[in-house]
């Protein structure tokens, strides 16, 4: 009897052996999902694995972990702003393909999310997740309203793929508490038409601050002019110039203002533009001639001067900054543009002015593994976001209208990033922009760092405004602002902390 069960376990081991090491071993699970790019219901792909020093234990390890995530069950309730134009479809359309287990309930809500939130905890209604949320993530984080992702993203390889900056950007106390869902960035708007009839061509992706000084210049004719408003440019600037500094000379890591090493160049520069003749078009509304005209009437004619960007939308101006949460309407002008990433300083390439919306786990969820792994899914994942690419890929449809051009996703997973770049709507310009997720700096400050509002309204803007003005030295006025700002604005972080020091107690 014992001979007989020996020889049966050395055959079950031989088995195992034999099937481990054959190249056609093939498994189906939802880790190896591909998305259908018609934006209909999932195709499921098989995928060989090969047995290389040990390899195939790994690939099965990995797999089984997936099985598990995918089989995540419960009901989570999405709350969405109806205020947001996010394309996301599709995500909702076929998040069942991927967790057939999970019932989502989504709620819409206006107004901001601040007030739906707390009318939202008086009632003992709270939703499970938010979504595509693009206002203050701090203040949340401060009245325990988010849970932190730590423990859920730490062994999450799609987690692996979204830069550190970003992720830092959502850190509080060593704890993570968003996920980013997309990525905008500031950006120099070019009239391509005008480009040609002038016989310029177009800077280089990583072009230079004074690339594009000489770029305005020359787009400066009794006809054109080379921008249409420069007013609060040197605030970007600020961050571009230099790899060593975000936006208005902020130090996202000390809590403090460095104006006096970034913004002091870049409102000069701001400056030398505003006096070149013609350059700004918005410079021309300057004068009364007769009571009815002015120098910018004079030099674009009398059409909608209500209208801030009159030249600019009558193809008179070459370029304009301008976001890509703008192509939304830019679409709608009538002559051929492009969006170009923001001009950067000498060894700072790739370090552009971004925007990130994001996507949270409300903490008082009563399913936190559903309720994350719907956040995961319409992230950072690549299901998700090989999904909403899809949405891009075919267009309008008889029950779909899409809203936007594209979305830049956070994630560079390969299969996301090959995708993504393969879209019509993808220029060179944008393709850039999305290279360089792991370089940028955070141009929104006000969405992630306490106090933000307050200390530009009072001290910032007005002092700001001043050197823009001519009326205060543009030096002396850093100096001032690198001292009570920086005090006001770390007033506002201790507050915080103290806060989130309590909640996590």
């Amino acid at each position: 009897m014992k001979k007989k069960i020996f020889c049966l376990f050395m055959v079950l081991t031989i088995c195992i052996i034999s099937l481990a090491a054959c190249s056609s071993n093939k498994k189906e699970t939802p880790a190896d999902t591909d998305v259908n790019t018609s934006g209909d219901s999932a195709k499921t792909e098989t995928v060989e694995k090969e047995d290389s020093s040990g390899t195939v234990a790994v690939e099965d390890a990995k797999e089984d972990l997936a099985i598990e995530r995918y089989q995540t069950s419960g009901k989570v309730v999405v709350a969405i702003n109806s205020g947001r134009s996010t394309d996301s479809y599709n995500l909702f359309a076929n998040f069942n393909n991927y967790y057939p287990n999970i019932e989502i309930e989504q709620i819409t809500y206006t107004g901001p999310t601040s007030e739906f939130l707390t009318a939202q905890a008086a009632a003992g209604t709270m939703p499970d997740v938010v979504f595509d949320d693009a206002s203050q993530i701090y203040y949340y984080v401060s009245q325990n309203w988010v849970m932190p992702l730590d423990d859920f993203v730490s062994e999450d390889e799609d987690f692996t793929y979204i830069s550190q900056p970003i992720i830092d950007s959502y850190t509080y106390g060593g704890k993570l508490y968003a996920l980013p869902m997309q990525a905008h960035f500031s950006s120099i708007f070019i009239n391509l038409d005008l480009l040609e009839e002038l016989n310029m061509d177009l800077p280089e992706t990583n072009w230079t601050p004074d690339d594009y000084v000489e770029f305005l210049k020359q787009g400066t004719t009794n006809e054109y002019s080379g921008t249409e408003i420069l007013w609060g440019i040197d605030e970007v600037f600020a961050g571009s110039m230099s790899p060593e500094t975000s936006y208005y000379g902020y130090d996202m890591e000390n809590h403090k203002f460095n104006t006096a090493k970034s913004w002091v160049d870049a409102v000069n520069l701001m400056v030398e533009l505003r006096a070149y003749p013609g350059l700004e078009a918005w410079s021309l509304r300057n004068s009364n001639v007769d009571g009815d005209s002015n120098d910018y009437v004079k030099k674009f004619g009398n059409g909608n001067v209500g209208d801030i960007h009159m030249a600019f939308k009558m193809g008179k101006i070459l370029t304009d900054p301008r976001g890509t949460w703008d192509v939304s309407w830019l679409k709608e002008l009538t002559y051929k543009w492009t969006l170009w990433p923001w001009p950067q300083g000498e060894g700072a390439e790739g370090h552009l002015p971004m925007h990130v919306d994001n996507s949270w786990v409300v903490a008082s969820t009563k399913n936190p593994e559903a309720s994350f792994e719907v956040v995961r899914y319409l992230t950072y994942s690549k299901e998700g976001n090989l999904e909403r690419i899809a949405m891009y890929e075919e267009g309008d449809t008889d029950v779909n209208t899409l809203k936007e051009a594209f979305y830049i996703p956070t994630t560079n997973h390969p299969e996301v990033a090959e995708r993504f770049k393969a879209l019509e709507s993808i220029t060179e310009g944008i393709a850039y922009m999305y290279d360089s997720l792991g370089t940028s700096f955070r141009a929104d400050l006000s969405k992630i760092i306490p106090g933000w509002e307050q200390v530009n309204n009072e001290y910032l803007s007005p002092r700001g405004n001043d050197v823009r003005d001519g009326i205060e030295d543009a030096a002396s006025t850093a100096a001032e602002l690198d001292d009570v700002a920086s005090k006001a604005i770390q007033a506002y972080w201790n507050e915080f902390e103290e806060k989130l020091s309590a909640i996590n107690k």
